[in-house]
C-alpha cells in the first residue's frame, strides 16, 4: 500500500489581533521567523520549530498580559479543506537567558475544540474555533514567551487525511485583562467606630494587581464626595488620609477605595465612615429639686448611643442663686455667693450611674437656693450638658 506523504508549506509567522477578542494595540510586532518543518507521512507525527526574537515588540506588551499562540493549518485543494480532528498540536517553550544560557521549559497543548474557553491569569475569555484553528498555552493560560524563546511543535495528522499540500502559520498576541484590581480595606476595625468634624482618618487598602494604573478613595455625602488623599504604599498596602471637614453632617457615609488596571477595569471595596457630632444625654435622678438638709445625694444617668461616654469627663457644679441671678462663673458677682467649681463625679459600676454626695455642712453652705448643673464627653470630645 502507498503510503501519504504530506507537504506543509512553510510560511513566514505573522502576527494579527482577533476580531472580538484583541485589537491591534495587543499585537507583538516586527516579529519574522521560518516555521522549520519536513514532509511527512499521514498519521506520522512530525516536529517542527522556530523562534520568537522579538526586541523592538517586547515594549508592546507593557501591562504583561498571558501570551497565547494560534495555529492554522489549510489545505491548497479546496475540494479537500481541513475538518476537526485532521490534525493535532503540542509543544514547548525553551526559554534562555541571555547569552544564550538555559532557563526552563514550558510545555503547551493546542486544542481546536469550539467553543473554547481559556482561564489565563488576568481573566478568562470565550472562543468560537474555527476548523483548522489551535489556540495553545500552559495549564496557567500563559505561555511566558520571552525574547530569545525557541518553541517546538509535535504535529500528528489523521490517518485517514486526504494526501496534499497544506499551509501552516502562526501567531502571537496577548489576551485582554478582564479582571478588576482586588482591593481590600484591612483596617475596617477602624470604621467600627464614630469620627466627628476634623477627624484625621487613615484607610489602609490592600491593591493588587499585574497592571495597576490607578487608585483612589472617596467618601459618598448626601450631595457630594470628599477625596481622600493618598500618602503612601508599603508592601502593596496603600495608605489615605483626610481630615473630615468642619460642616460634616451627623449621618453615617460611605467610604470606597477604587483601583483601576490599564485595560479600564475597576475594583473596589467599601466601609462605613460614622459621624458622631452628639454629646451625651444627662439626667438627674438626684437632686429632685426637694428640699434638702445636711446632705445633697447626687446621682446622674449619662448615656451616649454612638461613640459613648468618657467616664472620666463627667462634672457637676453648685452655684448659689440669689432670685433669678446665679453666681458668676468666676464666683464673684455682686454679692458674696459661692460657686464649687466643676467637680468629677465617677462611674459606680454597681448602679450604672454617677453618684456622690454633698455634705452641706462641712463646706459651709447656707440655707438658700443652689444651681446645680451637670457635663459630660463621648469619646470623641462631643459634650452634652444636663437640660
Amino acid at each position: 500500500m502507498k503510503q501519504k506523504t504530506l507537504t506543509l508549506i512553510i510560511a513566514s509567522i505573522f502576527l494579527i489581533g482577533i476580531l472580538g477578542m484583541v485589537g491591534a494595540d495587543r499585537e507583538i510586532t516586527d516579529v519574522s521567523d521560518e516555521i522549520a518543518i519536513s514532509n511527512f507521512i499521514a498519521g506520522d507525527t512530525a516536529q517542527a520549530s522556530f523562534n520568537y526574537d522579538y526586541i523592538a515588540g517586547v515594549a508592546d506588551n507593557v501591562d504583561n498580559s498571558p501570551f497565547i499562540l494560534r495555529f492554522n493549518v489549510s489545505s491548497q485543494n479546496q475540494d479537500y479543506p481541513v475538518w476537526k480532528n485532521d490534525f493535532s498540536i503540542n509543544g514547548k517553550i525553551k526559554r534562555y537567558r541571555l547569552f544564550g544560557l538555559f532557563l526552563k521549559e514550558i510545555p503547551f497543548s493546542c486544542s481546536e475544540d469550539s467553543p473554547l474557553t481559556i482561564n489565563h491569569p488576568v481573566g478568562k475569555i470565550t472562543l468560537d474555533v474555527l476548523n483548522g484553528t489551535f489556540y495553545c498555552y500552559n495549564p496557567e493560560g500563559d505561555l511566558e514567551l520571552d525574547r530569545h524563546d525557541e518553541i517546538y511543535l509535535d504535529i500528528t495528522s489523521n490517518p485517514a487525511l486526504w494526501p496534499g499540500q497544506y499551509d501552516l502559520t502562526a501567531e502571537m498576541f496577548y489576551l485582554p485583562d478582564i479582571y478588576p484590581p482586588f482591593v481590600n480595606i484591612i483596617n475596617k476595625d477602624d470604621f467600627g467606630k464614630y469620627y466627628r468634624e476634623l477627624s484625621n482618618i487613615e484607610v489602609q487598602a490592600e491593591i493588587n494587581d499585574m497592571n495597576l494604573k490607578s487608585y483612589w478613595g472617596t467618601i459618598f455625602l448626601d450631595n457630594q464626595t470628599i477625596s481622600l488623599e493618598f500618602s503612601h504604599e508599603t508592601g502593596g498596602i496603600y495608605y489615605f488620609t483626610k481630615i473630615l471637614p468642619i460642616d460634616i453632617a451627623e449621618k453615617d457615609y460611605s467610604l470606597k477605595v477604587f483601583a483601576e488596571d490599564v485595560d479600564g477595569n475597576i475594583g473596589e471595596d467599601n466601609t462605613i465612615l460614622m459621624i458622631d457630632r452628639t454629646g451625651p444625654v444627662i439626667t438627674a435622678i438626684q437632686p429632685t429639686g426637694d428640699i434638702y438638709e445636711e446632705i445633697i445625694p447626687i446621682e446622674l444617668e449619662v448615656t451616649d448611643v454612638k461613640a459613648g461616654v468618657n467616664t472620666e469627663s463627667v462634672y457637676y457644679r453648685l452655684r448659689e442663686m440669689n432670685g433669678t441671678s446665679i453666681c458668676p462663673e468666676s464666683g464673684i458677682g455682686t454679692w458674696d455667693c459661692y460657686n464649687s467649681g466643676w467637680i468629677n463625679i465617677q462611674l459606680n459600676i454597681t448602679t450604672g450611674t454617677y453618684q456622690t454626695k454633698i455634705n452641706t455642712t462641712e463646706i459651709g453652705l447656707e440655707s438658700g437656693e443652689y444651681w446645680f448643673e451637670a457635663k459630660a464627653k463621648d469619646l470623641l470630645e462631643n459634650e452634652g450638658i444636663l437640660e
